[in-house]
Order: structure tokens, then C-alpha cells, then sequence
């Protein structure tokens, strides 16, 4: 969720930054809603901005653009388009943009890191600590791992991680 607590904002971030982009920064670029969102992902792609991200994340990214996508097909509608999803696999079998733009996040110039062996291990200090839930509990594991302390998110959970400096979309 966005946050007026953010104190630097995507655009604001230096050539040569190093940056791990959480799921809702891919989403809001993929559906059309952030300038931000596009631009952080441009200037990784000319190489201005280094990203990394992890599997967990390519994972929620294509979750839900697949509800997106289905909503904007009208073949779900309704406060949960993954649940109406579920009950029909046909309409599953019938959508494939979120595919092609998840697949499309490597291309991008987005490293995606491995994720730790110990992920469970590595990632319960954060559940516990910081109250986290275990998708964003993962990410800060991968990022303490790679060395990372920029977070390129919305959302304002992270802020609670004294070591992490998120950034976030002004325009979302």
C-alpha cells in the first residue's frame, strides 16, 4: 500500500543505485498505473539503475496479473477474481499476457536472485522481529544475502526494517 512516509521516492534514485523491486513496483508498471513505476524499469534497462528481485516476487508478479488480466477480459469480476479463477480452469487456460510480462522481467535488466537454501530459516528473524508475512519476510532474506538495503516498494510494512531504505511511487 502506498505511504506519505516515504522519504525519497523512485525517481529520486541515484545513477548506480542498487535496488531490490518488490512485486507491486512490476505490477503497477505492467497495468498502466505508474510513471514511476516505468521509469525506474527504463533507466534499469539502460543500465543506469541496478535491480534485483527473486523468484517469490516473479511468482506474485504473475499471481496477480492474472487476476488483472482475467478482470480486464471479463472473465472474472467480483472482489476475488483469483477465487472465481480457481473454480474455473478453462478461463485459466484461456489467459496468458501475465505469462509473457512476468517472463518478460529477466529481459529488463532485472537479476533475479536464488533463493537461500535455509529460505524458511533465514526468513522467520523478520516474521518474528518485525511482524512481517512470509512473501516480505523472503525478500528481506534475499536482500540482507545480496547485500541490498534499498527497497523499491509500496509498501509501507517495510518501513518497520530499521536497515532497509524503501523508496517508493509518488504517483500510486
Amino acid at each position: 500500500m502506498p505511504s506519505a512516509k516515504i522519504s525519497m521516492t523512485l525517481s529520486d534514485l541515484a545513477p548506480g543505485s542498487r535496488v531490490f523491486v518488490d512485486a507491486n513496483v512490476f505490477i503497477y508498471h505492467f497495468a498502466g498505473r505508474s510513471p514511476d513505476c516505468r521509469a525506474l524499469l527504463e533507466a534499469v534497462g539502460e543500465g543506469s539503475i541496478e535491480a534485483v528481485t527473486g523468484p517469490i516476487v516473479l511468482l506474485e508478479v504473475a499471481h496477480r496479473l492474472t487476476a488483472l488480466e482475467a478482470a480486464a477480459s471479463g472473465f472474472a469480476r467480483g472482489r476475488n477474481p483469483a477465487a472465481a479463477l480457481a473454480a474455473n480452469p478453462d478461463l485459466v487456460r484461456r489467459l496468458s499476457r501475465y505469462y509473457f510480462d512476468a517472463a518478460r522481467i529477466p529481459d529488463m535488466g532485472v537479476e533475479i536472485l536464488p533463493l537461500p537454501e535455509d529460505v524458511l530459516t533465514a526468513s522467520q528473524e523478520f516474521r518474528q522481529s518485525h511482524g512481517l508475512l512470509v512473501n516480505d519476510s523472503v525478500i528481506l532474506a534475499q536482500m540482507r544475502r545480496a547485500g541490498v538495503t534499498v527497497l523499491a516498494s509500496a509498501d509501507a510494512g517495510f518501513d518497520r526494517v530499521p536497515w532497509v531504505r524503501r523508496v517508493g511511487p509518488a504517483d500510486v
